[in-house]
């Protein structure tokens, strides 16, 4: 059952602080190494094994190294849902310091490197857009080989005062507050309505 805890452990350990996200991509394996939370969403939706991805010899694993255990333990979908299909290493993954994240990816020579812009932006998108609201990313300069610019714009929500229910669209708050009462407006209930209304400038 998702809860408002786990939600909140969940977002500490995948979202990065928007401080953090800066203005260029040059390419996905040292942009998702940039910070702690961005190496744990590559463990946690990139199945991994040790060595040169593209290496047609067979890897010998050294001593400690494994594939990733923690691929698939969570997966995040559209509109900020997940699932998570294995608690037990969901947990010890979050868990995880800085440095034992990076040391499990260095040990075990991860490598996710191609696809540059477009694992980029599957962060920005799935992430970062859909699990923190203070900022909205986005990214031009596609076609440039050498980097990808990250755009970003302060979000101007419009928040019903009493369900809390908020949207960038006012109008669309509005028909939220006013599809409550859909038989009919209450004579009482006039006034909270109008005061709902009047906090999201309708």
């Amino acid at each position: 059952m998702t809860t408002i805890k786990q939600r909140e452990q969940i977002k500490k350990a995948f979202v990065s602080d928007t401080k953090n996200i800066g203005d260029y991509v040059y390419n996905n394996q040292d942009w998702y190494q940039e910070d702690t939370q961005r190496m744990r969403y590559i463990l946690a939706t990139r199945e991994m094994s040790p060595g040169d991805p593209y290496s047609e010899k067979p890897k010998q694993y050294e001593l400690g190294q494994e594939d990733n255990r923690f691929y698939n333990c969570i997966e995040f979908h559209d509109h900020g849902m997940y699932k998570i299909n294995d608690e037990k290493k969901l947990n010890e993954l979050m868990n995880m310091s800085d440095s034992e994240v990076a040391d499990y990816i260095a040990v075990n020579e991860f490598d996710w490197i191609g696809d540059d812009y477009d694992h980029a932006m599957e962060y920005l998108f799935t992430i970062m857009n859909e699990w923190q609201d203070v900022l909205e990313y986005g990214t031009t300069d596609y076609e440039n080989i050498d980097c990808m610019t990250v755009t970003t714009r302060f979000r101007d929500w419009h928040v019903d005062p009493e369900s809390e229910y908020k949207s960038e669209n006012k109008y669309e708050v509005a028909y939220k507050i006013l599809m409550e009462y859909w038989d009919v407006l209450p004579e009482e209930e006039k006034e909270s309505i109008n005061k709902r209304l009047n906090a999201v400038s309708c």
